[in-house]
């Protein structure tokens, strides 16, 4: 039967004092703060108010997100992360000491300056109608989970010009979401307006099956479970075929989104999940193995030989491996095949878009 591994960031088989002290808090540590429970299980809150042992153990609080990051399907095997924080969070701006090796082979990869600021935003949205080379209405309705920017000066009236909005539209939009404002030589700038590099970077982890309300293995159940009674408890299993469904209805277009911005777009992985998408596709990821982006980008990270050793501490993924190559095969019999040809983008969004979206929303930090 399916175990949770990880609770609000600590291993439920090494429970401590730190554990239970963030606990009481519901706190995430790859967040640096109250867990979301991922940001997609609002459905699966726990209400406090009607069991008093849980409301003793996270006191002062009605309800809390379940902090269930990874499940481990039979013991010994390396768990699956079922929480996109737990691989990556820039989402309040507070970056995580337990995912500085991620960011680090990212920066890497993505031959990010050292020293030089770039700005990171967190889900941002574009939706918009397209027409194609053929004059076909197309829509583009996908939103990023995280896009990197750079920062440069700009006049606020060649903003207003490349976004297409009202001059005093920008200045108050800018000013909301906090960009710095300056006046000199007579003008209004924006000293800290996106700019390239543009870096795309989708977060993809595994999903859970719906579970057995009989055998309390539905989610929230066992992460009930599993802090009162901790091994103690059933918990749900990996949707194979849900995870693969999820990444491949987007693995190309947000890759060619990124491209047509004269940028890259980088997925995020765990190995296990990389290996299951070997196994069950034509896609053999490690002949795609490269030290350097390419059309398509998956990087993936594990958890390695720390989950066998006795350390109680939280656990930084390790390991780094770059899958990359073209969208579509050249032709040329020496050269890489296509990653896959099922999903191409029916035509990209303008530059102007992401810039449009990107000032529309505040920054949730400073990417270092």
């Amino acid at each position: 039967m399916s175990k949770i591994f990880e609770l609000y960031g600590y291993r439920l088989d090494r429970w401590n004092k730190e554990a239970e002290q963030n606990l009481s808090m519901a706190w995430c540590p790859f967040m640096n703060a109250e867990c979301d429970g991922g940001g997609n299980r609002f459905q699966s809150a726990i209400d406090l108010k009607k069991n008093p042992e849980l409301s003793a153990r996270i006191p002062n609080k009605d309800t809390v997100q379940i902090g269930v990051c990874s499940l481990q399907t039979h013991y010994g095997e390396q768990p699956w992360i079922i929480c996109p924080r737990r691989l990556l969070s820039l989402k309040n701006g507070e970056l995580s000491n337990y995912q500085s090796h991620v960011r680090n082979q990212l920066s890497g990869f993505s031959e990010l300056e050292k020293g030089e600021k770039y700005f990171a935003w967190s889900e941002v949205k574009i939706k918009t109608e397209l027409t194609n080379s053929e004059d076909e209405a197309k829509w583009f309705d996908y939103t990023f989970d995280y896009v990197l920017a750079g920062v440069q000066r700009k006049r606020l009236s060649d903003v207003a010009e490349l976004v297409g909005l009202p001059l005093a539209v920008v200045k108050r939009t800018a000013t909301k979401n906090g960009y710095t404002l300056a006046f000199r030589d007579s003008e209004i700038w924006i000293d800290d307006f996106p700019s390239d590099p543009l870096i795309i970077i989708e977060v993809m982890t595994s999903s859970t099956s719906g579970g057995n309300k009989k055998n309390r293995s539905q989610i929230a159940m066992a992460c009930e479970d599993a802090i009162l009674k901790g091994a103690e408890h059933n918990a749900p299993g990996i949707n194979y075929r849900q995870v693969w469904a999820r990444m491949v209805s987007q693995l190309i277009v947000k890759s060619q989104a990124g491209m047509a911005w004269g940028g890259k777009t980088i997925w995020l992985v765990q190995d296990v999940l990389a290996d299951y998408i070997s196994k069950s596709t034509g896609l053999i990821l490690s002949q795609y193995l490269s030290e350097q982006l390419d059309e398509v980008n998956i990087l993936s990270f594990g958890y390695g030989d720390k989950i066998s050793n006795d350390d109680d501490s939280i656990i930084e993924l390790e390991k780094a491996d770059l899958f990359s190559g073209p969208v579509t095969s050249s032709g040329n019999a020496s050269a890489h095949e296509g990653f896959i040809d099922i999903v191409k983008i029916g035509a990209p969004p303008s530059k102007t878009r992401i810039w449009k979206s990107l000032l529309n929303k505040a920054p949730v930090g400073i990417w270092k």
